[in-house]
């Protein structure tokens, strides 16, 4: 890139030695480095002058066997051969040619070229205008390639030599000369140089970074060639590299792929990732195209790591509450009161977290809603960003939301279950979260997949002709209550049961089961984890004149198997029963009165996010800290 730089600079081109000073650099870098904020804003101005980038097809083969790489051409494309003829300003001309043919350096004012021309000189001109102080003769350049106003000055001797007969002495370069050529030069020479870093990373690929779904600890590389007419084959090694946040780039180990692709085509390769990482840098070193030896590459910057935190999932239908006689007769009386929620029509809502910035929607990309991959038809879920209905998915610059912080998911089923066999689930599995930087994280989902609580109260008149007379008849009062749920986790088995491919539970000592998520605190007066059966109702087995008794059972996210007690952190259930008795003889036997009862309130779950060590290794990839947080299913 320097000695295309250099080709911009007339002394360089023409042979000028320039060994204590060149008139031209000299002042443009006085430019640069003045204390005085007006010069500065003049270099500024060249400087950000509109590039002339090369034309691409000048990277064509070159037949100078000294020098044959394409990129040769930017500095000498063999066109101009020292005439006026071959000479062009077009994007077409190698910028020492360029600059060779239509400029002169302190030494060369026309001398030792055939090209610039005195003939090309316009008429003088003064600047200032003439009488005032300061005052010089300029000779613009008007043909022969680029209009350059000041393109010499009247020297001291000028007037002299003319008289002489010596029509190109005379002429000297000053400042005005030195930055109208830089109006000229510094544009082309950004521009070619552009040009040059453009052909090194011409190579139109693209690769993506995306966590196995057989295997979250695994990455897949995919290396892609676009169907664009433009682009070119590949046939080499493709190396991946991750930057940590010093910059410091080190290749990954089992990331590197030997292949070949042609237009449209892809490659990929699994590997485990590694931690810290700022940004992705693929390496490319082969052919590219018809040139051997290419190397080029492209880097991704991660930014923050983001994810989607959700804090609640809850009912959006009113509460069902049934209260229903099963049996009424002269001996029985059965009541029955049931409360319920219809786990078809919820909510969940939640926010968006981007490590340690604050702002975290500025880097989102996309948002999806995804679905079980067996589920048909349409799905009947909305997704829904800082209140507005984005329908399955939201992408930054197609919607009207352009850096959402909130989310929230409706859910209005026609059945939570369908597909074959009815046991595939239609509510969404996972919200994933894709940042600008191309990073996907797949946060699993909570719902409610059924919650309902009873009273069954139960009066029962009956002969027992075990007791004597007077104990002949039994009058009993039991009021039995239940309340369960079952709970859908997207991370789940197919049916979002927490269950291994196998079918078996975990331990309840396990570290992790197979969902990211842990129930915690109390359910209708047990903690999660208990497995307890108390008490009995045989009471009533002698032949006695009264008695009562009660019995409990909970199976809070746990139940006993044959190993030891195991997470069912999809289900519980808690029960009691209380039996109040008492015997008179036979012939005052009547049906006790049950009284008024009502079914136990719905209880309220939480779970604490428990990422998996698939999970963790995202979050340590990318050098963050996962967020904790609680879930409340309402």
């Amino acid at each position: 890139m320097h000695m295309t730089q250099d080709a911009a600079s007339p002394a360089h081109t023409r042979d000028d030695p320039h060994l204590f000073h060149d008139g031209y650099e000299a002042r443009i870098e006085e430019l640069r480095t003045s204390d005085d904020t007006a010069l500065r804003a003049r270099f500024e101005s060249l400087l950000t002058a509109q590039p002339l980038l090369p034309a691409p097809s000048i990277f064509a083969s070159v037949s100078d066997p000294q020098a044959p790489a394409p990129i040769a051409r930017l500095i000498d494309n063999e066109t101009y051969t020292g005439n006026l003829r071959s000479y062009s300003v077009g994007a077409q001309t190698g910028i020492a040619e360029y600059t060779n043919g239509g400029y002169v350096s302190d030494d060369t004012i026309f001398l030792g070229f055939t090209l610039p021309r005195r003939e090309s000189l316009g008429p003088a001109v003064f600047d200032p205008p003439a009488g005032a102080p300061g005052t010089r003769r300029y000779f613009p350049k008007t043909s022969d390639g680029d209009t350059i106003d000041h393109f010499v000055a009247e020297g001291a001797l000028y007037e002299r030599l003319l008289f002489r007969g010596q029509l190109v002495g005379g002429f000297i370069l000053d400042d005005k000369v030195y930055e109208d050529y830089a109006a000229q030069l510094l544009p082309r020479a950004v521009g070619y140089s552009a040009g040059l870093l453009n052909y090194f990373f011409r190579g139109k690929f693209d690769f993506a970074i995306d966590v196995s779904t057989v295997d979250p600890s695994k990455r897949f590389l995919t290396i892609s060639i676009p169907p664009d007419p433009a682009a070119e084959a590949m046939e080499g090694t493709f190396t991946l590299y991750a930057e940590d946040k010093d910059g410091l780039r080190s290749p990954v180990p089992g990331a590197s792929i030997t292949t070949s692709i042609g237009k449209g085509g892809f490659d990929r390769t699994a590997f485990t990732p590694v931690r810290g990482v700022r940004a992705y840098v693929v390496a490319f070193q082969g052919n590219l195209g018809d040139e051997p030896g290419a190397v080029t590459g492209k880097v991704k910057p991660m930014g923050p790591l983001g994810s989607a935190v959700q804090a609640s999932a809850e009912f959006t239908g009113e509460e069902q509450s049934t209260t229903v006689t099963d049996i009424d007769n002269a001996a029985t009386l059965v009541v029955v009161t049931r409360r319920t929620r219809d786990e078809r029509h919820q909510r969940a809502r939640g926010t968006f977290v981007f490590g340690a910035t604050n702002d975290a929607s500025q880097h989102l990309e996309r948002v999806t809603l995804e679905f079980d991959p067996r589920a048909v038809g349409v799905p009947a879920a909305r997704l829904f960003l800082d209140d507005v209905d984005v329908g399955i998915a939201w992408t930054r610059g197609e919607s009207l939301i352009g850096s959402p912080s909130r989310w929230e998911i409706r859910m209005d089923l026609t059945s939570f279950y369908g597909g074959p066999g009815g046991l595939v689930p239609n509510a969404p599995r996972f919200l994933v979260v894709e940042t600008i930087g191309g990073i996907k994280v797949r946060t699993p989902l909570v719902w409610w997949r059924m919650v309902s609580s009873l009273t069954e109260a139960r009066g029962l008149a009956q002969s027992v002709t075990a007791c004597p007379l007077e104990l002949g008849c039994e009058e009993v009062v039991s009021i039995s209550r239940l309340v369960q749920g079952l709970v859908f986790f997207g991370d789940g088995n197919g049916e979002g049961r927490d269950v291994t491919p196998s079918g078996q539970r975990a331990s309840l000592t396990a570290a992790h089961t197979s969902v990211g998520f842990v129930p915690i605190g109390m359910v209708a007066g047990y903690g999660v984890g208990a497995i307890e059966r108390n008490g009995n109702l045989n009471c009533f087995d002698a032949c006695i004149p009264a008695a009562s008794c009660s019995v409990s059972t909970a199976s809070v996210f746990a139940q006993s198997l044959a190993d030891g007690p195991a997470w069912f952190k999809d289900e519980f259930s808690v029960s009691s029963a209380d039996l109040v008795g008492v015997r008179k003889p036979f012939t005052a036997c009547t049906r006790p009165a049950v009284g008024e009862s009502s079914a136990p309130d719905l209880p309220e779950l939480r779970f604490r996010r428990d990422y998996l060590p698939a999970e963790h290794g995202q979050f340590e990839e990318f050098g963050v800290t996962p967020p904790e947080h609680e879930i409340a299913l309402r």
